[in-house]
């Protein structure tokens, strides 16, 4: 991994701890997160009309790829909004993001996408996603699989595989938008050109789904010009993502990234006791720990 690479996670982590901890103190939906792709695809639309790009020069199989994008972003959305709503946050975040290190690693190497990553990083990337599991857990005999096993799992299964699929199938993206001959090398241009197909479509996929569900067209209603923190949550969400598809064609294999990523667990977990004051107990610590020795290992 380059060093601009790295820089461009790091930053990009930061971000997605910001818009995290926004959708979390507002109780998260299906419309919460539909107006946030909304305010994305706002954002990113002047790019996107002067980029220079024409939309009928992408191969038929580009679209394929950005509808399972579409896809994996509705599952992550989805798991998301449902699993905050239903349980406890400090569980349902880390086995969300801890499961897609190893799920993507094993993916794009039985897909043959990319640079197979060496045992050292394989190892590095395991060794994260452990130590992301033993973050929300007090005692040491609660490492268990009936503590992760509870009406919150298809929820956190539901996060992981969106994770998955849209972090694969935006790589693939990247790669095709890379090659097309009127792109003039430029990351930037293109990156935000994608970014706004993808806000876009996810806010139409989102909608859809709003439309079909009572709960959610009340929500719609409930938020809609009425609070500026979907908004809110669109720019961070999006700029930090923004950072990561800049990031995606400097990297050997986009597992990389997606161990990375998780820098915003233990960044957290040190926010919470440094800022907010909350014990940081031998468990989280043993956490922070495993999943540093893991960053140090896949980036070797």
């Amino acid at each position: 991994m380059t060093l601009t690479a790295f820089l461009l996670i790091f930053v990009s982590v930061f971000l997605h701890a910001g818009w995290n901890f926004i959708s979390k103190k507002n109780t998260p939906s299906a419309a919460f997160y539909m107006l946030s792709s909304a305010t994305a695809a706002l954002i990113w639309l002047g790019f996107f009309l002067h980029s220079g790009i024409s939309c009928s020069a992408l191969p038929g199989r580009f679209w394929w790829i950005l509808a399972f994008s579409w896809f994996g972003e509705m599952l992550y959305c989805i798991g998301l909004a449902y699993g905050y709503r239903r349980g406890d946050i400090s569980l349902v975040y880390p086995l969300g993001r801890s499961l897609p290190v190893l799920l993507t690693a094993v993916a794009t190497i039985a897909l043959g996408l990319g640079k197979m990553p060496d045992a050292l990083a394989l190892g590095g990337m395991a060794l994260i996603s452990i130590g992301c599991l033993f973050l929300p857990l007090k005692d040491f005999r609660e490492f268990h699989w009936k503590t992760y096993c509870t009406p919150l799992l298809f929820f956190v299964l539901l996060i992981a595989a969106g994770v998955t699929i849209y972090t694969i199938f935006d790589s693939e993206a990247a790669k095709i938008l890379k090659e097309l001959p009127d792109n003039h090398d430029s990351r930037i241009v293109t990156s935000l050109f994608y970014l706004f197909l993808v806000e876009s479509g996810l806010t139409a996929v989102l909608g859809l789904f709003v439309l079909t569900q009572k709960q959610e067209r009340a929500e719609f209603k409930r938020l809609f010009l009425k609070t500026p923190w979907p908004h809110i949550t669109g720019v961070f969400s999006s700029s930090a993502y923004a950072l990561i598809l800049l990031a995606m064609p400097l990297v050997t294999n986009v597992s990389y990234i997606q161990a990375f990523r998780q820098m915003s667990l233990p960044l957290g977990v040190l926010a919470g006791v440094f800022i907010l004051k909350e014990p940081c107990g031998k468990v989280k610590l043993f956490g922070i720990i495993l999943i540093v020795i893991g960053l140090i290992a896949a980036s070797l």
